[in-house]
């Protein structure tokens, strides 16, 4: 039984790794390395690659999502496959995707993260305006995507970006982030200054920062 792996290839890397997650199966290798080589190295790996993704299947999982579950704000939402379209059912903690995580785990990410930026957009529509006018902060453009090494920023050129998988997170901590990027409308340095005004508007940005260290790991399933 072969296993399916996304080839992961860097100039910087100078030697080959096989990591086994959640979400799939990925292969870190140069970027000039002989394919064939390559090909016939993942091979003999294949059975160290089957009994490590069972285990990493059996056990608890503490990332965004596992093949039964999905966090949604905070909260445990049920994985539902093979509907007519992807949508989240708020109401009753559900998630619907058309294609099968288990399955077919690319288009199935693909298809969460799509739900997660129109989900955080809109949350996002609601709630913006406020702290804009709380914090009399102000941005020209808003965008709403996945990143893997940032939950937000602000730019000079007054582009307000957040990451989509913060629609994870309990909306406490979606709006420390707002916090965080309108705070950098006024002072762009993570100084005494700038973490006043975060201070200022948002008491448990503490317990915000805690969170998102431990969530972060998810991104690396992503």
């Amino acid at each position: 039984m072969e296993f399916n792996y996304q080839l992961k290839l860097s100039k910087r890397r100078k030697t080959v790794a096989i990591k086994v997650h959640p979400s799939g199966v990925s292969v870190y290798a140069p970027q000039n390395i002989c394919k064939t080589w390559l090909n016939d190295w993942v091979k003999s790996k294949q059975k160290w690659v089957l009994k490590k993704q069972n285990s990493v299947n059996e056990a608890p999982s503490d990332t965004l999502w596992s093949s039964k579950k999905i966090m949604v704000f905070g909260h445990k939402y049920d994985l539902v496959y093979g509907a007519s379209k992807s949508e989240i059912d708020h109401d009753n903690h559900l998630v619907y995707l058309t294609s099968d995580w288990r399955e077919h785990q690319a288009t199935a990410i693909l298809e969460v993260k799509q739900l997660f930026t129109e989900g955080l957009s809109e949350y996002l529509h609601f709630t913006l305006p406020k702290y804009k006018s709380l914090m009399q902060s102000d941005y020209k453009l808003l965008k709403v995507r996945f990143y893997k090494r940032r939950w937000g920023s602000l730019s000079s050129n007054g582009t307000l970006a957040f990451n989509c998988a913060l629609l994870g997170t309990p909306k406490w901590v979606i709006n420390y982030v707002i916090v965080h990027e309108l705070a950098h409308y006024h002072v762009m340095a993570h100084n005494t200054a700038f973490w006043s005004i975060v201070s200022h508007f948002d008491q448990n940005y503490i317990d915000a920062k805690k969170y998102l260290n431990g969530y972060g790991r998810i991104l690396k399933d992503w």
